[in-house]
């Protein structure tokens, strides 16, 4: 099974969420799901979910030692730019669905730096589109 745009949506909520029960909640259904199958999935989730490393370590060992892999992460740079965890998308030739949800977040945090920059994000458009692979 892969997990659908919503589906990890939700989860993503669920990390974000002040509530701690959330998270906990979100990382035990990761566990269930965590495998090399899913890792375009559980890439989006550790980036744009804002939890540590270390958190992930602890509540989804599976899962983080698939991500850990896949980033080639040492002990010490489990933050990583955002064409990093891009180009380990690509490589690891991940669900074009997790993709285009990874570029979607990206599109939406790089159109709110914008905006805390200045720019009325009113007044421009930023579409990204994957192209097919003629």
């Amino acid at each position: 099974m892969i997990l659908n745009k919503q589906e990890i949506k939700n989860i993503l909520d669920m990390l974000l969420s002040e509530d701690k029960e959330n998270a906990i909640i979100a990382f035990s259904c990761l566990n269930n799901y965590a495998s090399k199958k899913h890792l375009g999935e559980l890439l989006v989730l550790y980036q744009f979910g804002k939890t540590t490393a270390e958190v992930w370590e602890k509540e989804c060992k599976k899962g983080f030692k698939i991500i850990k892999n896949a980033l080639q992460l040492d002990s010490k740079d489990y933050r990583l730019p955002s064409s990093t965890v891009f180009s380990a998308l690509t490589a690891n030739k991940c669900s074009e669905e997790s993709t285009e949800l990874y570029l979607e977040f990206f599109t939406n945090q790089f159109s709110d730096h914008l905006y805390n920059m200045g720019y009325p994000t009113d007044k421009f458009e930023i579409t990204v589109k994957l192209k097919d692979n003629d």
